[in-house]
């Protein structure tokens, strides 16, 4: 018995051997892909002096049809600053801090998604530090060297140094700083101090937080006194008129021709396909504008090929991007007679690049060329795909440098354009809103570069990530615009730099609040003007309803919402607001329900008068 036991054991033994040395197909091809995955082409791991915008690469795998990307400064990765998926075999990870070590893996995704995965083994970096020659450039904004007659009520600002976001600011009596009035650390590039008195000389300087020998330069100036205008409530004295009559911003104003303009307009983005399509809409159109004492107009300055939106089923619509970096001369004749039409009325333009929507191409017919699986409205692919950006700044460098046929000027230099915007109502659901917030000043970055005369901002709806306390909660009875989950942030979008100026839109109906206009209804449309305004102005800029609308086809409820919308407007001194839309015709009159039809269509005499009286009433506000 013992005998059969022992030899009983040494087979158990064998057995069990000789299973730990056997392993699966499936478990070795795991560890392959595994150990591919960690053969990382670029940065190496625990490399440092990494650039804050830096390009990740990886071997591909046999299979995978896109890959998850995840980036923390954790090593156990329980807080994500990125988590997104791509299709290609590289990321650039877009404003990450400077001096910050970040860890990093990778995950196959294959078409079988069983057979999917594992993560790759956890790869680090660090960005560079800060180097002393960009400290040095630490520039101050406002207020100005030697200003006088200052308010007490002021807001220090300065420029953005990359990859840092906390700074020092200091307030003295003394040019020396011997004595320290004020010292607070901040986050972020502005600070509005209190206490100060009436009729005294401050001197003021920041630096990066944490650095002790980087001050920037120091400034002086001087507050009024009590019964001064600047401390009334009306703001300080503009600068002289720039040369030219390009619209600039001053104390989170619009200005124009050293004076302040505050406008109420229209949009009608259907201007440049109806130049072709029948150019006497345009015409009435623009007649009536100009007739209502409108100044400012919203319309597309794009239309992307064939296989998204309206084009699909009509092929006479006027398409300016025929195919990737093909235009259509003819279409973009048809855009230069309208802006020269309109220059001719008195009327400035803001213009968007694309449409996040379908209509008129957009981020669907850059994905649809790309070869995106899923393109309508997915602007994770749009914004991640190296050939839809080059597509799209290509665009835009385009119609920037392009000298328009009938007024000689280029689209760059011309005044009768009031701004420039990213895209139409962009979102990016499911993503980090920072996603959208770098993708933005990318492109804004980009358009700068060519143009210095225009103005630029987003072209966003104004929603916002988990109910920011910027905003009056308990105004909302709806909060879901304020908490949207749309991967879009409007209280970090504005802060962007070079974004010069808030933009958001305003449909109650799509918003939450339903087609009833009730005391819900009309708080939070005052909120929401109230509310984007003031985040505006806190980063020293003005804010502007790109749109709104509801569609009550003429009926009371209209009048009611506008009638409403028109006081509190005028009554916080907003920027600037644009009505969804004005027609002349029956043409666009029943497209949709919130549009003013004037003189033709539904003839809406009474909405107009009143429409017409706050366009009035708007320009003559100071």
């Amino acid at each position: 018995m013992k005998l059969m036991k022992l030899v009983l054991s040494a087979v158990l033994v064998l057995i069990i051997l000789t299973k730990c040395d056997t392993v699966s197909p499936d478990v070795a091809e795991t560890e392959t892909e595994s150990e591919l995955l960690t053969e990382i082409t670029s940065p190496i791991d625990s490399s440092v002096n990494q650039s804050v915008e830096a390009k990740l690469k990886w071997k591909e795998i046999d299979g995978a049809t896109s890959y998850q990307i995840m980036i923390s400064k954790s090593k156990t990765f329980d807080k994500t600053i990125i988590d997104t998926t791509v299709p290609g075999t590289s990321f650039k990870a877009r404003s990450l801090s400077q001096n910050t070590t970040y860890y990093w893996k990778i995950y196959p995704i294959k078409k079988n998604k069983k057979n999917s995965g594992p993560w790759s083994k956890v790869r680090s970096f660090k960005t560079d530090e800060v180097e002393t020659a960009s400290i040095t450039k630490l520039s101050l904004l406002l207020p100005e060297n030697n200003a006088d007659k200052v308010s007490t009520n002021l807001k220090f600002s300065w420029k953005e140094l990359k990859g840092v976001s906390k700074y020092e600011y200091q307030l003295s009596d003394n040019s020396s700083f011997n004595s320290v009035l004020q010292k607070k650390t901040v986050t972020g590039t502005s600070y509005k101090p209190s206490g100060l008195v009436h009729q005294k000389k401050y001197y003021w300087r920041v630096k990066i937080a944490g650095n002790e020998n980087a001050w920037s330069e120091v400034r002086t100036f001087t507050t009024g006194f009590k019964n001064d205008i600047d401390n009334t409530g009306t703001p300080p004295p503009l600068p002289p008129p720039s040369s030219g009559s390009f619209v600039s911003t001053h104390n989170a104003n619009f200005v124009l021709n050293g004076e302040i303009l505050r406008f109420a307009g229209t949009n009608a983005y259907y201007l440049p396909n109806y130049e072709k399509l029948n150019p006497g809409v345009v015409d009435r159109a623009l007649d009536l504008f100009q007739d209502t004492g409108i100044t400012v107009v919203r319309m597309w300055g794009f239309y992307d090929g064939y296989d998204c939106g309206y084009s699909k089923n009509d092929s006479s619509e006027n398409v300016i991007q025929t195919s990737p970096g093909v235009y259509s001369e003819s279409a973009l004749r048809d855009l230069d007679r309208v802006i020269a039409k309109g220059k001719d009325r008195g009327i400035k333009f803001i213009i968007p690049f694309v449409n996040y929507w379908d209509e008129l191409g957009g981020v669907c017919q850059y994905n649809t060329w790309a070869g995106a699986s899923n393109p309508s409205t997915n602007m994770d692919f749009f914004i991640n795909n190296n050939q839809t950006q080059k597509w799209f700044k290509d665009y835009i460098s385009m119609l920037l440098n392009r000298v328009n046929t009938v007024t000689g000027v280029a689209y760059k230099d011309e005044p009768a354009i009031f701004a420039w915007q990213i895209m139409n109502e962009g979102r990016n659901r499911g993503q980090h809103h920072n996603v959208m917030r770098n993708w933005y000043r990318d492109i804004a970055r980009h358009i700068k570069s060519i143009d210095k005369n225009h103005l630029v901002s987003t072209g966003e709806e104004g929603f916002d990530e988990g109910t920011p306390s910027q905003y009056s909660v308990n105004q909302y009875s709806n909060t879901y615009a304020l908490r949207a989950n749309e991967g879009t942030s409007y209280i970090a979008n504005t802060s962007i730099p070079e974004i010069d100026f808030g933009s958001a839109h305003w449909y109650p109906g799509e918003f939450g609040f339903g087609s009833t206009v009730n005391n819900n209804m009309l708080k939070a449309q005052r909120a929401w003007l109230s509310d984007h305004q003031k985040i505006a102005q806190n980063v020293g800029k003005p804010f502007y309803l790109g749109e709104f609308g509801l569609a009550g086809w003429g009926d009371n409820r209209v009048h009611q919402m506008y009638d409403a919308l028109y006081k509190h407007a005028e009554e916080i001194k907003l920027d600037g607001n644009l009505l969804w839309q004005l027609v002349a015709d029956g043409t666009k009159c029943w497209e949709f329900g919130g549009n003013i039809c004037h003189p033709g269509g539904r003839a809406d005499t009474r909405h107009y008068n009143k429409f017409k009286n706050h366009v009035t009433n708007m320009k003559r506000l100071k």
